[in-house]
C-alpha cells in the first residue's frame, strides 16, 4: 500500500507550496524568495504570514489546520484537486 505524507510543487512558477497531509500544515512562499531571512506574524485569523525582516513585505504564508478550515468534505484522493484547492490562496498571496 503506497500513502502519501507530503504534496509540493509551484504555482504559476512564483509560489512554493508544501502541504503536510498527516499535520494538515500548508506552507506557502515565493519562489523569488525561499532564501530571504523571515519572521512569522500571526494575524487575527490564525494565519503565519513570514515577513522579510528587511523590507517588511510578506513573501509567504503558513495555514495551520489548512483542510479542516477551507476544504469541504474529506481531503480528495487527487493532487490535482488538491492543488486546485490551493491555487486561490497562492494567487491572493502573490497579489
Amino acid at each position: 500500500m503506497v500513502t502519501t505524507d507530503t504534496i509540493e510543487g509551484t504555482i504559476n512558477g512564483t509560489i512554493s507550496y508544501h502541504y503536510d497531509i498527516v499535520a494538515d500544515v500548508l506552507y506557502l512562499r515565493l519562489l523569488s524568495d525561499m532564501d530571504t531571512e523571515s519572521i512569522g506574524e500571526e494575524t487575527d485569523d490564525g494565519l503565519i504570514n513570514l515577513v522579510d525582516e528587511t523590507t517588511g513585505r510578506i513573501i509567504g504564508t503558513t495555514i495551520v489546520s489548512w483542510w479542516k478550515r477551507f476544504g469541504v468534505g474529506s481531503l480528495p484522493d487527487s493532487i490535482q484537486q488538491i492543488q486546485k484547492q490551493i491555487e486561490p490562496l497562492a494567487e491572493k498571496m502573490a497579489a
